[in-house]
């Protein structure tokens, strides 16, 4: 009785104390979220995330001894795990800088039981022409300006970058509708995979942050911007080889480029994004990387990484009843060196067997201030063969591993 007395005088002192503070520093607190239920029918087995909440491509056939496949098995899902909560906290100010807060949690942490899960936790500094954001966000490459409207979670994959870090972010306006951002960012839950598996280590042993810069022009309609990223991996920190156990330095270095335009006006949107990325698996998007060589007496490595192209199209048409559509197409270009004869894959799964992925997608969504319903067709293609690590792994396609995956996904949410 003693202990829960005193955790409720606690409990109330705190209260006190925080409500005094908010109020002394004139603390605004905005909350915003949904609450949202999903139905989901699918064609097939996917390579996917929370739950299969989202979808990035279908598994490759598997054929049993009578020459059935395996992963064409259809499944149906009633989730709404995808609800959110968010809170923005501002009112404070420094001199001439604003600051504010904002964080922000769905419940697709866990597998098959809904845990929380931090999506956002950053701090905005702003000034007139400039902000410093520090902390948990979309990764620059997303582009929060422009990414795809869709109805399913993934928001694009696997064409569209998915990826939130902790980072720090600096924005300037160079002139009327013309942004300078820099960003150093590091990698946390969503990391490059390697020796050792999927793990943030190899760009934390690395040292240096992922370093992205973007110049993005806009006005009343447009939206036009163009980014580079370079990062650096260190997959091993020791080798074993005939001579013994040796202290392993060698680097992964990779650069991303991509650029991007969004037009709107009235009830029509349009947005189109391309991208030429190296090793990017850490975006949930099909790269990786392979060994080039390794020296049989230090087990001393070098790598080389896999090169995509990554576009997507998007348009919506409507207020209140909005019908859209989404293209998506990715394209394997190999590896910038040839790979060592029967070098393992490190990266997403089956990415190195992929040679392109298709996907269309149209979407009807119906708004009523708050009330949203909305369903969504997508078909998704995924062209199937062998690495040639002859000639920079590009794949070789076998038609009788094509897969394609339908889903059909119904959505009703009411958001605040």
């Amino acid at each position: 009785m003693k202990k829960i007395v005193s955790i409720l005088f606690i409990l109330i002192s705190f209260s006190g104390y925080t409500q005094g503070f908010l109020s002394s520093q004139n603390i605004k607190v905005d909350l915003s979220g949904f609450v949202r239920n999903d139905f989901i029918f699918d064609a097939r087995r996917n390579l996917g995330a929370c739950d299969d909440l989202f979808e990035i491509y279908p598994l490759k056939p598997n054929l049993d001894q009578n020459g059935d496949d395996l992963n064409a098995v259809p499944s149906a899902k009633f989730l709404n795990t995808f609800s959110r909560l968010g809170a923005r906290f501002t009112g404070l100010e420094m001199g001439k800088a604003k600051i504010s807060g904002y964080i922000e949690f769905d419940f697709t942490g866990g597998s098959m039981t809904p845990t929380l899960r931090l999506r956002h936790a950053n701090t905005q500094i702003e000034w007139e022409k400039s902000k410093l954001l520090i902390g948990r966000a979309w990764h620059p490459m997303f582009v929060e300006k422009v990414y795809p409207a869709t109805l399913n979670e993934n928001t694009g994959l696997p064409f569209q970058v998915f990826n939130r870090s902790p980072q720090l972010r600096f924005t300037h306006t160079l002139s009327n509708g013309v942004d300078l951002i820099l960003a150093a960012v590091y990698q946390y839950d969503y990391s490059n995979t390697g020796p050792s598996g999927k793990t943030y280590q190899y760009q934390r042993d690395a040292l240096v942050p992922d370093i992205s810069g973007q110049l993005q022009f806009y006005n009343q309609n447009w939206i036009l911007g163009a980014a580079i990223d370079m990062k650096s991996i260190r997959p091993q920190t020791k080798t074993t080889g005939t001579n013994g156990t040796f202290k392993a330095t060698e680097k992964l270095n990779t650069i991303s480029a991509l650029a991007y335009l969004k037009y709107s006006g009235g009830n029509f949107m349009f947005m189109a994004k391309s991208m030429y990325g190296q090793n990017v698996c850490e975006h949930l998007l099909p790269s990786g990387y392979f060994l080039t060589s390794v020296d049989p007496a230090t087990g001393a490595e070098t790598y080389t990484p896999m090169n995509h192209v990554y576009n997507w199209i998007n348009f919506t048409y409507g207020k209140a009843l909005k019908f859209g559509m989404y293209i998506g197409y990715l394209k394997n270009l190999g590896t910038s060196e040839n790979p060592m004869a029967g070098s393992p894959f490190y990266g997403m799964t089956y990415a190195s067997e992929i040679d392109m992925i298709s996907k269309i997608s149209p979407q009807l969504i119906y708004t009523y201030k708050n009330f949203m319903f909305g369903v969504e067709l997508s078909l998704t293609t995924v062209a199937y063969g062998s690495p040639d690590y002859n000639n920079k792994a590009k794949v070789i396609v076998d038609d009788d591993e094509r897969a394609s995956n339908f889903r059909n996904m119904i959505s009703v949410a009411y958001k605040f």
